[in-house]
């Protein structure tokens, strides 16, 4: 069962910390969620953008990904493109997916959560 987790908010609204608290719960259930970013959410993972709430991190949070099995984060190229990123931006591996591939791929997801 495979469960996507798309993050479309800026680091600073509330509803990116309820989708990265919703990301980290399943991934504590070894579920192994599929993070995927887009549009402003792609700068979650970007260095030097880091952001904090209640005395928290929100790029330490999303590196306890990397403690579970979970998939690399799906980014779109477009956004990419469009924020003028590399691979070599990110504070981890991330996986490139087009824009034209996405929705064939969370076809495959059994569910979709978009915070």
């Amino acid at each position: 069962m495979t469960i996507a987790v798309i993050q479309t908010h800026a680091a600073t609204d509330g509803h990116s910390w309820y989708g990265q608290d919703a990301l980290l719960n399943l991934a504590s259930l070894d579920l192994n969620p599929q993070l995927i970013v887009i549009a402003e959410a792609v700068k979650h993972l970007c260095h030097g953008a880091d952001v904090q709430r209640r005395q928290r991190s929100l790029q330490k949070r999303y590196r306890l990904l990397q403690l579970y099995d979970c998939p690399k984060p799906w980014v779109i190229d477009t956004d990419m493109q469009r924020f003028g990123l590399t691979t070599d931006d990110f504070i981890f591996d991330i996986e490139i997916v087009t824009a034209v591939e996405l929705p064939q791929r969370l076809y495959q997801c059994h569910q979709v959560l978009r915070f």
